[in-house]
C-alpha cells in the first residue's frame, strides 16, 4: 500500500512538472507542425517591415539612438492598428556591425548592439509585440563588403558565427519580445541561376534568366549560400534550442517542390551544406510576393492557398504591399492571408517611401482588417498576449525550480522504494 501510494504521488509530481515545462515553453513562439503557436495555441503573425530607418546603420556603434524614435513609432502604429509583428534588418552588408578588422574577419560585438537589440525587444514586448531580426541581405550587395566575404571564406564565416551571432543569440534567448532570427533577406538576389549540378541540393536550373534572381550579378554559388545558412541556422539552435529560424524568400519559387520547381533550403539540403550539423534546418519559410506587369501571376501566394506549395512548416508572407498589389487592397491581403493556410503577413513597409512601398495608413488599414480574429480554423490567434510580466530573471527563476523538481523526484523515488523494501522485510 506505501509503495502504491509512493508511486501515485511520484506520477502525479512528474505530470506536473511536464505541465510546468509546456507552459513555460510556449510562452514564447513555437511551432506545431505547419502552425506558429503562443500560449498553447495557433497564432497569426499579423504586422509590417520596418526593415529600416537608416539603412545597415540602425543597431550598434552608437546609432540606435537616431533610429530609435522612429522604431518606437512604428510600434506604436503596429500596436494600435491591432498588428503583433515587426520585421528589422540588423547588419545588412556588414558595414556598420559587427566589427571586422583589416582582413575581414569578426573580431566582436560592439559595447551597444547587444543592448540596442535587447531595448528594441523590450519594447516590442510591452506592446505584444514579437520582432523578426533579418540579420543579412543580398537584395543589394555592394562589391567589396564585408559579407561577400563571409559567403565565400568558412574561416571569415565562422569568424562572425563565434564572436557576434552566438553572443547576440545568448545575450537575446530568454526575452519573450524575440520572435524568429532570419538569417538573411532574399539569398536568390545574389545566388547563381541556371547551374547545373551533380548534386541536386546545388542545382539552380528551376530559375529562369527571365524571372529576375540575381539582379545584383553576383552570380555566388548555391553551395556557398545554403553553406552560409546553414552554419548560422545551426549556431543558433545549438545556444537556443527553441529558437526559431528562417530566411527570406524572394519568391515562392526556392520554398517548394512543388509547380516544377525545387526547395533550396530543405532540411536535407541545408544538413548536406552544412556537413550535418544537426542544428542545421529552418523551423519556418517566409516568401516575398509583388506583382509582375500589373497582376499577381497565377502561384503567387495571394493567388492560392498555402496548401499549394506542400511544406511541412510555417509559411509567413514576409512582404508585399497594396502599392505593388494586383489590384488587391491591403485588408484584401491580409484576410487572404489569414484565410488561405499562411502563419502571417508583413507588409512593406513602415518609412512609407520607395519602390513598392505603402504609406502607414494603408498598411494599418491592412492590419485592422484581421485585428481581433481568433479562428483556429484559419490563422489562428491575432491579438497574442506577451507583455504579462514574465521576463529574463522569471526564466532563469524556472531552471532553478525545475533543477529543485527533479532532484526532489529522485529523492522521492528513493524514498519510495527503500519504504517499499522495510514494509515487505516486516510483513
Amino acid at each position: 500500500m506505501v509503495g502504491c501510494f509512493g508511486r501515485v504521488n511520484i506520477v502525479e509530481t512528474f505530470l506536473f512538472l511536464c505541465l510546468f515545462c509546456r507552459t513555460a515553453a510556449q510562452r514564447f513562439l513555437s511551432v506545431s507542425g505547419q502552425n506558429l503557436t503562443l500560449n498553447g495555441e495557433k497564432v497569426f503573425m499579423s504586422g509590417m517591415n520596418q526593415a529600416w530607418y537608416i539603412y545597415g546603420n540602425d543597431f550598434g556603434n552608437g546609432r540606435y539612438n537616431a533610429s530609435r524614435p522612429a522604431f518606437l513609432k512604428a510600434m506604436d502604429e503596429i500596436h494600435e492598428s491591432g498588428g503583433n509583428s515587426v520585421r528589422v534588418w540588423v547588419h545588412v552588408e556588414g558595414e556598420n556591425t559587427p566589427m571586422f578588422n583589416s582582413s575581414g574577419y569578426v573580431t566582436g560585438l560592439d559595447p551597444y548592439i547587444i543592448g540596442d537589440m535587447t531595448d528594441y525587444v523590450r519594447e516590442a514586448q510591452t506592446r505584444n509585440i514579437l520582432v523578426n531580426f533579418c540579420l543579412w541581405s543580398c537584395a543589394i550587395l555592394q562589391t567589396g563588403s564585408h559579407l561577400e566575404g563571409l559567403l565565400y571564406e568558412d574561416q571569415k564565416l565562422f569568424s562572425y558565427i563565434n564572436n557576434a551571432l552566438k553572443p547576440m543569440v545568448s545575450a537575446l534567448k530568454n526575452e519573450r519580445g524575440l520572435g524568429i532570427w532570419e538569417i538573411m533577406n532574399e539569398p536568390a538576389g545574389c545566388i547563381e541561376i541556371g547551374m547545373k549540378t551533380d548534386e541536386k541540393c546545388y542545382d539552380t536550373t528551376t530559375l529562369y534568366p527571365w524571372e529576375g534572381a540575381d539582379w545584383t550579378k553576383k552570380h555566388v554559388p548555391l553551395e556557398r549560400m545554403l553553406r552560409f545558412l546553414s552554419l548560422q541556422a545551426d549556431a543558433i539552435h545549438s545556444v537556443d534550442p527553441k529558437a526559431l529560424v528562417t530566411t527570406g524568400s524572394w519568391t515562392y519559387r526556392t520554398i517548394t517542390d512543388q509547380l516544377n520547381r525545387r526547395n533550396f533550403y530543405s532540411d536535407e539540403c541545408l544538413r548536406l551544406a552544412s556537413g550535418s550539423l544537426p542544428g542545421a534546418y529552418f523551423d519556418l519559410y517566409q516568401i516575398h510576393t509583388y506583382q509582375t506587369l500589373f497582376i499577381y501571376l497565377p502561384h503567387d501566394p495571394f493567388m492560392v492557398n498555402a496548401s499549394v506549395y506542400n511544406v511541412s512548416k510555417p509559411l509567413i508572407i514576409g512582404e508585399f504591399s497594396q502599392d505593388q498589389g494586383g489590384g488587391m487592397t491591403s485588408p484584401e491581403q491580409f484576410t487572404w492571408a489569414y484565410e488561405h493556410g499562411y502563419s502571417g503577413a508583413w507588409s512593406w513597409d513602415a518609412l512609407g517611401s520607395g519602390q513598392a512601398a505603402d504609406d502607414v495608413p494603408t498598411q494599418e488599414r491592412g492590419m485592422e482588417s484581421i485585428r481581433d480574429r481568433n479562428d483556429q480554423s484559419k490563422g489562428g490567434r491575432v491579438n497574442i498576449t506577451i507583455n504579462d510580466g514574465y521576463m529574463k530573471q522569471n526564466l532563469q527563476g524556472f531552471g532553478v525550480i525545475r533543477d529543485i523538481f527533479w532532484i526532489i523526484l529522485n529523492i522521492f523515488g528513493a524514498f519510495n522504494v527503500f519504504l517499499t523494501s522495510v514494509v515487505k522485510t516486516l510483513l
